[in-house]
């Protein structure tokens, strides 16, 4: 690994880490029922990984989830829930056993990705009534997504020396249907959102989010099996090749 992507990554550690430090600071215990409630299904929707064609990360229907605890919890509550979630998604049923460095690292970038999108969001929007709420929504996940897309995709160019560019592209391509899908479900339910009654809003987002994450997984496996042609018609080739 190059001493830049080692930078790199002590900076995304160490910003996630400081921005643990503070919503361990400003804690707050106002609403812990809704807060456990956004927490339960939110650690459930990551349990529902996709696996993106070609690079070793995942994408979960959780980031829906984390917009509800975004728009109707406090900060540090929202932060919690993303660093559960990210913990999920990276432990369970993984394919091989992660390394420490991948766990810190894909927590931090999401811890990242919620604190900006809650900060940005609530400065530029103020959540008085149902349509500002689902201004709120739209605008931190557009945020959400393109922080988090950005932090992982640098991180796999510098890591395995590839253009950072190309990354982004392939993974923006990929991903980019079903977060649009999630933040725009997300959106048109976020005019019944309340903090008095988030599972409530969970529920209603969570049938949605279920059939996209099932479609996603048939078109993840799908182009997966493709690739896994692929390449064996080219290894049979090189060796018709040899041999001739």
């Amino acid at each position: 690994m190059s001493s830049v992507a080692k930078w790199y990554i002590t900076l995304v550690l160490a910003s996630g880490t400081a921005i643990l430090f503070l919503a361990a600071r400003w804690w707050s215990s106002a609403n812990l029922k809704q807060f456990a409630a956004v927490l339960c299904v939110t650690l459930f929707a990551s349990t529902l990984k996709i696996r993106i064609p070609g690079m070793t990360g995942t994408v979960s229907p959780n980031f829906a989830f984390l917009l509800i605890a975004i728009s109707v919890l406090s900060f540090s509550q929202a932060i919690a829930v993303a660093f559960g979630a990210a913990l999920v998604q990276s432990f369970w049923r993984a394919k091989t056993r992660p390394r420490m460095i991948q766990v810190l690292f894909n927590a931090a970038a999401l811890v990242l990705s919620s604190a900006f999108a809650f900060v940005a969001s609530h400065f530029m929007v103020r959540p008085v009534d149902g349509a500002t709420v689902v201004s709120l929504v739209l605008f931190a996940g557009t945020l959400y997504f393109s922080t988090n897309t950005a932090l992982v995709s640098i991180v796999v160019g510098l890591a395995e020396r590839q253009p950072v560019r190309m990354v982004c592209q392939r993974c923006y391509e990929w991903v980019f249907p079903y977060f649009v899908l999630g933040i725009v479900v997300t959106g048109l339910v976020g005019g019944s959102f309340s903090v008095t009654h988030a599972w409530r809003s969970s529920l209603q987002i969570a049938p949605a989010m279920i059939l996209a994450y099932l479609y996603f997984l048939g078109r993840s496996k799908k182009q997966t099996a493709s690739r896994g042609a692929n390449e064996e018609e080219e290894e049979l080739l090189a060796v018709s090749v040899v041999q001739h």
